[in-house]
């Protein structure tokens, strides 16, 4: 399975991107989106504020970086390391 992780926002509102392919089943994934799933509104007041969303299986979910779990953590270390910008 494909993930992507994007990275939005910042001094300068740029988005940034990264994929990798993982082995992880559905319902791994759905219980890791369910502990990193983030409240948009709460967000929404921050000025300069990085938003980061995690792209699996066409659904897009914004994700709180410091709540990921210690087996994904690896994963997401490499996906920040390998954002890159994106040209639209």
């Amino acid at each position: 399975m494909k993930i992507k992780l994007q990275r939005f926002g910042g001094l300068l509102p740029v988005m940034k991107e990264a994929t990798a392919e993982v082995d992880w089943s559905d319902q791994e994934v759905n219980k890791l989106l369910e502990n990193i799933a983030r409240n948009v509104s709460a967000s929404l007041n921050e000025r300069d504020a990085t938003s980061h969303y995690l792209e699996v299986n066409g659904r897009s979910v914004p994700v709180d970086l410091q709540k990921i779990p210690a087996p994904y953590k690896k994963t997401f270390e490499e996906l920040k390391e390998n954002l890159k910008f994106k040209k639209e």
